[in-house]
């Protein structure tokens, strides 16, 4: 498994419309901290069901925007 080094770009988003997307972006879910790509090659979600992406309509869903982290990549 790759080990990725992340520094923090955003944590007060109001809405996902908000929310910066790139291949260097990942979202961190703060309530069970699981992190995933912002642009991933499938579905994809968190494991407490905070977070999902759902890759088929390009669609960010966050049930609690507050335990919403997006990480930039340092690699």
């Amino acid at each position: 498994m790759t080990e990725y080094e992340y520094e923090l770009i955003g944590n007060n988003y109001d809405d996902t419309v908000n929310v910066p997307q790139d291949d260097d972006i990942w979202y961190r879910c703060s309530n069970c901290g699981r992190t995933i790509p912002s642009v991933p090659d499938d579905n994809i979600g968190c494991d407490c069901g905070n977070l999902f992406i759902d890759k088929d309509c390009w669609r960010l869903v966050v049930v609690d925007m507050r335990k919403l982290d997006v990480l930039r990549n340092r690699r």
